[in-house]
């Protein structure tokens, strides 16, 4: 069964998010779009990542677009803010929990 972490904006950097997936994690980003919370769920399968959308499936071939994506929609915290050394800690929670 795959993990699932419940983050928002802004929590991880794009990294942090993309070695998450990497690792068979999913990522959902709870964002607010037009004054209604969304989710959008990062992932990977195979060797396809994938960021599934209320309106649209987007997918992604290579890392870079993937990280193209987190930084265009801007998901992921800059890089520069990364805490050096520091493990962030996701929450799990099964796929049928509310995170919140």
């Amino acid at each position: 069964m795959t993990d699932t972490h419940y983050i928002e904006r802004k929590d991880l950097t794009a990294t942090e998010i993309i070695d998450a997936v990497d690792a068979g994690s999913r990522i959902v980003i709870e964002i607010e779009f037009l004054g209604k919370p969304i989710r959008m769920a990062i992932r990977k399968r195979d060797e396809t990542y994938y960021c599934d959308t209320p309106i649209k499936l987007l997918t992604y071939e290579t890392e870079a677009e993937m990280r193209t994506c987190l930084e265009r929609y801007r998901l992921a915290k800059p890089e520069e803010e990364s805490s050096s050394g520091d493990e962030l800690e996701l929450s799990s929670h099964s796929d049928g929990h509310n995170p919140k």
